[in-house]
């Protein structure tokens, strides 16, 4: 554990003495609290995190042409800061192995970060066609033009662009960690690989490139998901009575 995150976890261990009610995001965020002693779990609510899912479905696409990307190009992209946390490097790595299966495969991040150099120097290097957006306003624009989105997250605590993703209806690959694998059932709404592989990114990408009547059925599946269990209708609606039934006992 870094020291920062032992400070972290001080913090919340006294922060919870004072608390009515802790909100955990995601049932491996509910776990973590009881596993580091922040609660024992009668502090602790789950409610799950949630979008807009109208927002994402309305959002207008940007024109492959501003970007400089074909309209015959398959694109591959994932939304999240270039750091540690979120694998850029992974996702470049795999853009190689893609690129040698799918040559015409174009690449976006939708983001910045600390690892932006580097991971802009390996694509050169390779000949990757790779674009970064930066920080933006609209990342929805961008998402719309992926044909397969990833988040390659070394840890997280619930994984909001995968619901992102689903309500975009874009297929999509996302590493086997913490909350992640409780959103997607793999195989049937999403693929799930191993933290740190580049291999196994690339072979579910070019398995949704192969396999178009499979990729839809799970495009489908995770549109229905989203729609019923990550609005942020919900979410409003469940801290709205987590409130009334802290003020009516």
């Amino acid at each position: 554990m870094t020291g920062k995150g032992f400070v972290y976890k001080v913090i919340e261990r006294l922060l919870s003495n004072s608390t009515d009610r802790i909100v955990c995001i995601s049932k491996a965020e509910y776990k973590s609290a009881i596993e580091n002693g922040i609660d024992n779990g009668a502090k602790l609510e789950i409610i799950e995190n949630g979008i807009d899912v109208q927002a994402v479905q309305a959002a207008q696409t940007i024109a492959r042409e501003t970007l400089g990307i074909p309209e015959t190009a398959f694109v591959v992209g994932m939304i999240g800061r270039l750091s540690p946390q979120k694998a850029p490097d992974v996702f470049i790595k795999s853009a190689k192995l893609i690129s040698e299966k799918i040559p015409n495969t174009y690449y976006i991040i939708v983001g910045n970060g600390e690892e932006e150099a580097k991971v802009k120097q390996y694509a050169q290097k390779n000949g990757l066609h790779l674009i970064v957006t930066g920080w933006t306003e609209n990342p929805y624009a961008y998402l719309k033009i992926f044909d397969v989105a990833v988040l390659l997250s070394r840890w997280e605590g619930f994984g909001l662009a995968i619901v992102e993703y689903m309500a975009a209806e874009k297929n999509f690959v996302a590493t086997n960690v913490d909350a992640i694998p409780t959103i997607v059932e793999n195989g049937i709404d999403g693929e799930l690989v191993n933290v740190d592989s580049p291999e196994e990114v690339a072979d579910k990408v070019y398995f949704y490139y192969t396999h178009p009547v499979e990729a839809q059925k799970m495009r489908d599946t995770a549109k229905r998901k989203v729609t019923e269990k990550y609005d942020v209708s919900r979410v409003a609606q469940q801290h709205k009575e987590l409130f009334n039934n802290l003020f009516t006992h």
